[in-house]
């Protein structure tokens, strides 16, 4: 897989119409994830936008379970992501360094 061109920022997608409202309505946010969930998920969804890869996030712990990277904050908050480019037919784990276009999977317990 080729490596991300220098200034590139993550290109995000979402599982589900619900993950994509939770990032881009608060009212929503803190309705499903409580305030102080639905406060870091504002500020980590705007690092992930900016961020070359998952291991420039500022914020957070990110681990990674071959095909997918969990970034958790605290005890508030957990966001699961996947690289969103078409599954390898020898089920390649991919190298997150590289992943430049991912898909969130789940946030906290929402799927």
């Amino acid at each position: 897989m080729a490596a991300i061109e220098s200034g590139a920022c993550l290109l995000i997608s979402y599982n589900s119409q619900i993950l994509q409202e939770i990032c881009y309505q608060a009212s929503v946010a803190k309705k499903i994830l409580g305030d102080a969930a639905a406060a870091s998920l504002q500020a980590r969804h705007a690092d992930i936008q900016a961020a070359n890869n998952v291991f420039e996030l500022p914020v957070g712990q990110v681990s990674i379970d071959e095909n997918l990277c969990t970034l958790t904050v605290s005890n508030v908050l957990s966001i699961v992501m996947s690289p969103n480019y078409a599954a390898a037919n020898d089920s390649a784990v991919y190298d997150w360094a590289t992943v430049g276009r991912i898909k969130l999977m789940g946030i906290n317990d929402v799927r």
